[in-house]
């Protein structure tokens, strides 16, 4: 006896669009999950006390305040990237930030920033000291410090008496963190400075100008004219030659206007007073100096 057959049911298939929007959904969720997993230990690592910067020591100089420092980079170190990662986790902290604003700090030069282990951060700075004064030509009230470069780095005070030399730029106003004059012609003025010192001539002023001439106002009375082109040591040796000599011994700061070194072994005096010259003959006090201090210097 047979059996009665069963119709088989026809086998029902998920439409192709669904079967693509449950693939999606799957990924998307996948994503989001290892995306949001990620997220979730980027927060919680970045915030590991062993890794976060909670110490900042300061180093350096002689009257910066290193409170204000200290305080500056504790700023910096506030918030955060993106809201997630603090500024303050130790392998992404904003050092050039850091280095930019206490650089900001009138007389401060040399920032360094060291992260010295996963909590403490090391800032390191070095000071400008006031070597001389950059005052305006007619305006000596208002001046600017210079460094032993001759950077102006900061604002003076007014300064009275003549303790300071102060720099004069012929062609050029005063500007603050300028450099109004080479660190070779800086260097080499204070050089012809300190030779005048040895010899008990005292310098006060020094005016320099763009073709490197330079103009020493004695303490006593008094300028001295120079160039820079050369060593201080070969015009103020041409000076101690002159001043060895039995026709200029007499020359101290207040009995002359002023000598003019920047000719080489041709050296001008213009002494006060002045030397009367006979008006018959056209040769002026200037050339019979020249020749005399020609004559002495070979």
């Amino acid at each position: 006896m047979k059996l009665p057959s069963r119709k088989q049911k026809p086998k029902k298939y998920l439409d192709p669009g669904t079967v693509v929007l449950i693939k999606q959904v799957f990924w998307g969720v996948l994503v989001f999950s290892v995306v949001a997993l990620i997220i979730t230990a980027v927060w919680y690592f970045t915030r590991l006390n062993s890794l976060t910067l909670s110490i900042v020591t300061v180093e350096g100089g002689i009257t910066i305040d290193k409170a204000n420092v200290k305080a500056i980079t504790e700023q910096q170190l506030e918030g955060s990237y993106l809201k997630l990662i603090p500024r303050r986790f130790a392998y992404v902290y904003p050092e050039e930030e850091i280095v930019a604003k206490v650089s900001e700090v009138e007389r401060i030069k040399d920032v360094a920033v060291e992260r010295i282990s996963g909590t403490e951060l090391h800032v390191t700075f070095d000071e400008y000291l006031p070597d001389t004064l950059w005052c305006n030509l007619g305006d000596e009230a208002k001046c600017l410090f210079l460094d032993e470069t001759g950077f102006a780095f900061a604002y003076a005070p007014e300064l009275s008496g003549e303790s300071v030399v102060r720099y004069f730029a012929s062609e050029r106003e005063t500007e603050l963190r300028a450099q109004p004059f080479t660190v070779e012609d800086y260097k080499n003025s204070k050089d012809f400075t300190d030779y005048l010192s040895d010899i008990g001539w005292f310098v006060t002023k020094i005016e320099i100008n763009s073709t490197h001439d330079v103009f020493y106002t004695l303490a006593q009375g008094g300028e001295i004219k120079a160039t820079l082109t050369e060593p201080a040591a070969k015009p103020f040796s041409n000076l101690e030659t002159i001043l060895r000599s039995e026709e200029f011994a007499h020359l101290k700061p207040g009995n002359f206007q002023y000598l003019d070194l920047r000719f080489g072994t041709r050296v001008f005096v213009n002494e006060e007073p002045l030397v009367e010259m006979a008006t018959s003959t056209a040769t002026t006090t200037d050339d019979v100096l020249d020749t005399l201090i020609e004559e002495v210097l070979e």
